[in-house]
């Protein structure tokens, strides 16, 4: 045999061993995509202060997964890939993690704000979907084509306060032109809100008189407290963490005790006011106190379309049975909310790769109507390029009132309303 004849099979045999192993590897390829897991990040303050609030949103997904995957809504298997963070450093290392060493096409998170805002940021320098649940700040979404948020905005959450106070307690009360102090954390969560309330106020005749600023890991309470006393205002609108949020009502209490505060009302919000720990540990001096917030899963069922209440019966049975028979609170049915819009109406609707591209493309078509949701909202994301991209533009904001130690009522809006408002004055 020729030595050319002998290198032309040798050829051929590399050849045809070539083409066996892209034959068997784009099969294995194949199978891989069909049989492993999906897996997704996920991004919660699982310790630290805002633990509370991030275990029960995590958990909300975590019962929104369940639901998805028991129905067959869900047709991949989904894992989620936990990290906890407590800081915006370790929430913005840990989207690195997820997407360097696991691959995640999306993550979900964050409960906090300032969390938000550096994971966020750092998921969309990656071209990463970042699928916010419960952060409310309003510049996480903004300019950013990865980002999306199914909760209210910061400042819905502040208009709301505002618009309660000037619908319901003015007529009530009989005030014409009330003052209001805003106090606020001075970071991006206290002002949205914050900017929210007094943006507003200005159209309704409220007089904004001051607006006090404080650093939550630097304050003084009764400084606090001395100068809303020298305000003279009718109302209170405050944006804290609960720690600084229940230690500055509590200064707040003294000096109403001593009668140097004269309040008409206080409306709090999502990060203290609203939370449980804030009733149990001011125990009657709770009671009053309204707080604007995102709902629970108390709201009444006609909020709810015959789909949401359905949903709503599925969500709150998955979550108790994980999470020893509690209640969905606050956290948990935002973190549900956001989970299932993700693991319904989105990853279902994909029909080949799953990848941050093909997600991003299916949330911008996502169309929940009003009422579907078991928030009693409903999920339509802002368009590209629009002043309100990536946020939901139906996302559900209520006002609930402390009526009891350790029990809040929804009293506003009408439609979501448990109950109505006592006016027994602060």
């Amino acid at each position: 045999m020729l030595q050319s004849d002998i290198l032309a099979g040798v050829v051929r045999r590399i050849a045809l061993l070539a083409l066996v192993l892209f034959a068997a590897l784009a099969c294995g390829q194949s199978q891989t995509g069909q049989s492993q897991d999906l897996v997704l990040g996920a991004i919660y303050p699982l310790s630290g202060p805002q633990a509370p609030g991030g275990k029960s949103e995590l958990a909300g997904v975590r019962a929104a997964l369940e639901v998805a995957q028991s129905s067959g809504a869900l047709k991949a298997h989904v894992r989620l890939q936990v990290i906890d963070a407590t800081t915006p450093q370790a929430a913005s290392a840990a989207v690195d993690t997820l997407v360097n060493d696991y691959h995640v096409p999306a993550i979900l998170g964050t409960y906090g704000s300032t969390l938000s805002a550096a994971a966020s940021a750092r998921a969309e320098e990656l071209k990463t979907v970042y699928w916010e649940t419960g952060a409310v700040a309003d510049p996480i979404t903004a300019q950013r084509r990865y980002v999306f948020r199914t909760v209210a905005t910061g400042s819905s959450l502040g208009r709301m306060a505002v618009t309660f106070a000037h619908d319901v307690l003015m007529p009530e009360m009989n005030l014409i032109a009330p003052r209001a102090v805003v106090v606020r954390v001075d970071d991006i969560y206290g002002r949205s809100v914050g900017g929210g309330e007094e943006a507003l106020a200005k159209t309704m005749g409220i007089q904004v008189v001051d607006v006090i600023e404080y650093n939550p890991n630097a304050f003084v309470p009764d400084v606090i407290a001395a100068r809303i006393a020298a305000d003279r205002p009718d109302f209170l609108w405050d944006v804290s963490y609960l720690a600084d949020g229940v230690a500055i009502w509590q200064a707040v209490l003294r000096n109403q005790v001593a009668n140097q505060i004269r309040l008409k009302a206080a409306i709090g919000t999502s990060s203290a006011f609203c939370m449980p720990a804030f009733s149990q540990r001011l125990g009657p001096g709770s009671v009053g106190v309204y707080a604007a917030d995102k709902p629970d899963a108390s709201i009444s069922l006609a909020a709810l379309s015959p789909a949401g209440q359905a949903l709503l019966a599925k969500a709150r049975s998955a979550y108790a049975r994980d999470n020893g028979g509690a209640p969905m609170d606050i956290p948990a049915v935002a973190g549900f909310v956001g989970g299932w819009t993700l693991f319904d109406a989105v990853i279902p609707k994909l029909s080949g790769a799953i990848n941050a591209e093909t997600i991003r493309f299916a949330a911008l078509s996502v169309d929940v109507p009003t009422g579907d949701s078991i928030n009693g909202g409903g999920v339509k994301f802002g368009a590209d390029g629009s002043l309100e991209e990536g946020q939901n533009t139906r996302a559900a904001a209520v006002i609930g009132q402390w009526q009891a130690v350790g029990v809040m009522k929804i009293v506003y809006p009408a439609a979501y309303a448990t109950g109505t408002p006592i006016y027994s004055g602060m």
